[in-house]
């Protein structure tokens, strides 16, 4: 089937560049976007960055979510991460309120987070008014933005080449609040199975 230097291996590979491209153009937007932002607000933003296979992403977003005090929101295209959904569920059970919004694919997974958080009380929504929603986000108290090409899986974690960016800048937060909240509006409530 695959027949070296063919045109249609080359059209693949052409393909896959043309995703790690735009994958890799819209973290470096994301960056510039926090940079002007804070820029313009005079306030001087922190950040960790985590890379995968095995750069420990999953323990630094369980950490940022474990000092959780207000609010957690959710953006995310593939949730299967148990660590991750039960850092949610322990930091809804101290009052954090919790929200999340899946991509619609999160309806027919077998192994998807929402059925967990669904039934612990967690409000989840799907967002089936796009192709995909792509988005891997998480705003915590309005002042940290956890975000880039890492799913929400062990996949993510120990088998594919990701990046995860945590942001501590509320300016960053708010718009990210207001791109979450755009979502939600057009979400439909999550009933677990």
């Amino acid at each position: 089937m695959w027949g070296t230097g063919s045109a249609a291996n080359r059209h693949y590979v052409e393909l896959a560049l043309d995703v790690v491209r735009a994958r890799l153009a819209l973290l470096l937007a994301a960056v510039l976007v926090a940079s002007a932002i804070c820029a313009s607000s005079g306030a001087e933003p922190t950040w960790e960055v985590c890379f995968t296979p095995d750069g420990g992403c999953t323990k630094v977003i369980v950490s940022t979510l474990d000092g959780a005090k207000q609010r957690i929101l959710v953006q995310a295209y593939s949730f299967t991460s148990a660590p991750i959904a039960k850092a949610l569920l322990e930091a809804y059970k101290r009052g954090v309120k919790v929200e999340v919004i899946l991509d619609k694919s999160n309806r027919s997974e077998r192994y998807s987070a929402a059925d967990f958080l669904a039934r612990a009380g967690i409000a989840v929504r799907i967002d089936a008014a796009h192709a995909i929603a792509h988005n891997k986000v998480m705003v915590i108290d309005r002042e940290i933005v956890v975000t880039g090409s890492f799913n929400f899986t062990r996949a993510a974690e120990e088998k594919n080449a990701e990046n995860l960016l945590i942001v501590h800048d509320p300016a960053l937060a708010a718009r990210y609040t207001e791109n979450w909240q755009a979502h939600a509006a057009h979400s439909e409530p999550y009933t677990a199975k």
